[in-house]
């Protein structure tokens, strides 16, 4: 009975250590809480001031700020963004492509194949001056010329037949008509032109006649003024047609200078849509020696306008000299014989112009 007893005294014992160690781990957990709680670092043994321990804070809120981005940005607008800005870069050059996509232009040419052509045009063809690309005496051309004014002005004192018997040109290059697309029919122009060409034929019968397209003008250009591409393209077409019925020359410099939508690029366009920047007049210049080069004659004969023959005829000093010694020799001619013969005539005496009385007269005595 005794031992018993020594048994459960045993375990109450085992039983009232493991409670107490409950209870003291029970404490020293809470503890360690509380610590935590007001700033104090059991297993450093620092105490944190009293704004809080800002390295502890610090470690944890920038992982924070990290991941919280990452967790929350789409990967995918990043591709997109990236893809878009590819498609920009690849379609840029595309639209500054020059000149057309369908004609390769060239700006190469000889300035000496020149120097026996003459230019004919409006003030599209003024700037192959301006620019330096040609010299004046290979260029007739006025601003507002049309294919039916240009046969009636004079440029300096010079009409474009005495411009051209003076150059003697194996080539003669023409560019006009659009002036007159404001005002003008494309019939009527072409029909002028044609006129045109046969009358500068009288002047240089054997010079090879090149008609040139008129060029297009911009878009902006187009949705201001009078001058149409439809006009344009259908002009060029009645051009191209009378070159084959004269046997010229025709070159389009048209398809050369637009852009891909079909209107004047850009790069060769000033500021008014119309005119040229530098850059057009190489292309066109290089055109028109592709296509004449090996067609113009070495020599060709000139006749002179008949208004331009009739003055050095009437001015040339042997011409003068004859007329003049003729005209002195009539002149002293017929004052000698009118002298000759107002002396032979004498007056009658002087009893003859005195009255005589009626009865006398009349014989009456």
């Amino acid at each position: 009975m005794a031992h018993y007893n020594d048994k459960a005294s045993a375990a109450d014992t085992a039983a009232v250590w493991a409670i107490v160690f409950l209870a003291v781990v029970l404490a020293a957990l809470t503890g360690i809480y509380f610590a935590r709680q007001h700033g104090f670092d059991i297993l450093s043994g620092n105490k944190a001031s009293a704004e809080g321990d800002t390295t502890h804070i610090n470690v944890i809120e920038p992982e924070i700020e990290v991941i919280t981005p990452a967790e929350t940005t789409e990967p995918v607008p990043e591709i997109t963004l990236a893809a878009e800005v590819s498609e920009t870069e690849t379609e840029a050059p595309t639209e500054t492509t020059i000149p057309g996509e369908t004609v390769q232009a060239s700006s190469e040419y000889d300035a000496s194949f020149f120097d026996r052509v003459l230019m004919v045009g409006d003030s599209l063809s003024v700037g192959l001056v301006n620019y330096g690309y040609l010299k004046p005496e290979n260029v007739f051309a006025q601003v507002g010329l049309t294919p039916a004014s240009v046969m009636t002005t004079d440029i300096n004192g010079e009409s474009v037949y005495t411009k051209a018997a003076g150059l003697n040109p194996g080539c003669i290059c023409i560019m006009l008509g659009t002036n007159g697309l404001s005002y003008l029919s494309e019939d009527y122009m072409a029909e002028r032109m044609g006129v045109f060409i046969d009358e500068l034929r009288k002047t240089c019968p054997d010079a090879l006649i090149v008609l040139i397209s008129i060029p297009p003008v911009t878009a902006a250009h187009e949705s201001e003024k009078p001058e149409k591409i439809e006009n344009i393209t259908a002009y060029n077409s009645h051009i191209e047609k009378l070159a084959g019925e004269k046997s010229a020359l025709y070159v389009d410099v048209f398809s050369l200078l637009k852009d891909s939508t079909g209107y004047l690029a850009d790069h060769y366009a000033e500021n008014d849509g119309l005119h040229f920047k530098t850059y057009a007049y190489p292309v066109i210049l290089s055109a028109v020696q592709t296509a004449a080069e090996g067609l113009v004659p070495e020599t060709v004969a000139v006749i002179p306008p008949v208004t331009a023959a009739a003055v050095p005829a009437v001015t040339e000093p042997a011409t003068v000299t004859v007329t003049e010694t003729i005209i002195e020799t009539v002149t002293e001619t017929v004052t000698e014989t009118f002298t000759e013969t107002t002396s032979a005539v004498t007056e009658p005496p002087a009893e003859q112009t005195e009255i005589l009385p009626p009865t006398e007269i009349l014989g009456i005595y």
